[in-house]
C-alpha cells in the first residue's frame, strides 16, 4: 500500500484539496495521512468540518503577528519529523501558499516525490502576486508530478522546460469543492439580505495591496454603493489588521455588510446569489468563472488568464478610479459589457479533476 501524506494549512488549500482526499481515499491502494500546518487556524479548520476530515497530523504553526520566515520556519521543522517518522512514498501540496512552499522543500530534503496541485500558474512577475508567485515557481523546480489545471498551466511549465511526460491537465479541483457544497443538501444559514438589491461581494487581501492602495479599493466600493441606490455590497472581511484598517473607510454604510469570513458553505451560497464580484482572490476568480458571476479583479496580473479570455474576469488595477469606474460600466442598468461577462463556462474544469489525479496517480505510483 502506497502512503500518500497530503499538506495544508490555509483555507484555499483545504477547499482545493479536500475533494481530492476524499476520493483518494476511496482507492484501497493509498493510505492517506492529512498534515494540517495550521497557518491559517480557523478559516482552514471550517473547511475541514464541512468535508469531514480530521487530519492525522497538526503542526499547529499560527502565531500572533507571525512572519513568512517564521511560519516556513516551524513548518519545515515540523515536516522533518513527521518525514522521518512516517516515511511517505509521495507528498501533495497545492498552489502557492507559504505551507505549500514549505512542505514541498521539507519534501525534497527527504528525497520524497511531490506531486503539485495547480501547478503551473504564472504571472512572471516576481512581486505580483508576492509571495505566492516566488513560491509557486521554486515548487515547480521539486515537484516530480505536476497537476495542471489548464492548458495555460500546462504550457507555461513545458516553456520552462519541465518534462511531458511528467505534466498532466487535470481541470482544478475548486470546481469539485463547489459541486460538493452547492450540489449537496447542506442546512445554510439565511443572510437576510433583501431580494430586490443587486449584491456585490467585496473581498481584499493581498499583501502588495496594503496600504493606501487598499484602502483606495475600499473607497471605490463605497462609491459605487452610494452611486447605484439598489446596490448592496457584503465584505467578509479578512483577519489582517491592515486589511481591517483600511475598511474603516466603509464602516456605518446602511448598505455596506461587514461580515467575520464564512465557512465555505455559506460563502458559497452567497456567491451564488451575487451579482458581481470585486476581489483580489485567486480562488474566487476560479469559483466566479464557474459560476459566470462577472468578476472585477483588483490587480495588475492575474495568474488566471483564462477567465480573462473567457470574458467572466476583467483587470482593473487597485487605484480607487479604475475600480470605480469599471464598475460603473458593469452596474449601470443593461450593461452590454455586464451581459457578455455572464456567462458560466468550464474553462476550470467539469468538477472531476479529483478523480483525473487519483486515476493518474494510481497509474504512474
Amino acid at each position: 500500500m502506497e502512503r500518500i501524506m497530503i499538506i495544508m494549512g490555509t483555507r484555499p488549500e483545504a477547499i482545493k484539496l479536500c475533494p481530492l482526499v476524499l476520493e483518494l481515499k476511496k482507492r484501497k491502494k493509498y493510505d492517506v495521512l492529512v498534515c494540517s500546518t495550521g497557518q491559517h487556524r480557523s478559516m482552514l479548520d471550517s473547511v475541514l468540518r464541512v468535508f469531514s476530515i480530521k487530519p492525522d497530523f497538526d503542526l499547529d504553526v499560527m502565531r500572533t503577528g507571525q512572519t513568512l520566515s517564521s511560519v516556513s520556519a516551524r513548518i519545515l521543522k515540523g515536516l522533518d519529523e513527521i518525514f522521518t517518522a512516517e516515511h511517505p512514498d509521495l507528498v501533495i501540496v497545492q498552489g502557492d501558499t507559504t505551507t505549500a512552499f514549505a512542505g514541498a522543500l521539507a519534501a525534497f530534503h527527504k528525497r520524497i516525490p511531490i506531486a503539485h496541485v495547480e501547478a503551473g500558474l504564472r504571472t512572471y512577475h516576481i512581486d505580483s502576486p508576492y509571495p505566492e508567485e516566488f513560491h509557486r515557481q521554486v515548487i515547480g523546480l521539486v515537484t516530480k508530478w505536476h497537476f495542471a489545471p489548464t492548458e495555460a498551466a500546462q504550457d507555461n511549465l513545458l516553456r520552462e522546460g519541465k518534462k511531458k511526460k511528467s505534466i498532466f491537465v487535470t481541470g482544478n479541483t475548486v470546481v469539485d469543492a463547489l459541486r460538493f457544497t452547492l450540489g449537496n443538501d447542506f442546512n445554510r444559514p439565511s443572510w437576510n439580505l433583501p431580494t430586490d438589491y443587486r449584491l456585490i461581494l467585496f473581498t481584499a487581501h493581498r499583501r502588495e495591496s496594503m496600504g493606501t492602495q487598499m484602502t483606495g479599493m475600499f473607497k471605490a466600493l463605497r462609491k459605487l454603493v452610494d452611486e447605484f441606490p439598489d446596490v448592496i455590497a457584503v465584505c467578509p472581511l479578512h483577519h489582517n489588521p491592515q486589511v481591517r484598517s483600511a475598511a474603516e473607510v466603509i464602516k456605518g454604510h446602511e448598505r455596506i455588510r461587514i461580515i467575520e469570513p464564512p465557512d465555505i458553505l455559506s460563502f458559497h451560497q452567497l456567491l451564488s446569489r451575487t451579482y458581481l464580484v470585486i476581489t483580489d482572490s485567486g480562488g474566487i476568480q476560479e469559483e466566479a468563472v464557474a459560476l459566470g458571476i462577472p468578476t472585477i479583479v483588483t490587480r495588475y496580473s492575474t495568474e488566471r488568464g483564462e477567465g480573462i479570455k473567457a470574458g467572466v474576469l476583467r483587470l482593473a488595477g487597485c487605484s480607487e478610479n479604475g475600480i470605480f469606474n469599471l464598475g460603473k460600466e458593469l452596474l449601470t442598468p443593461n450593461s452590454k459589457v455586464y451581459k457578455k461577462m455572464k456567462t458560466p463556462t468550464s474553462v476550470y474544469g467539469n468538477g472531476d479533476a479529483s478523480v483525473r489525479i487519483a486515476d493518474i496517480l494510481e497509474k504512474v505510483m
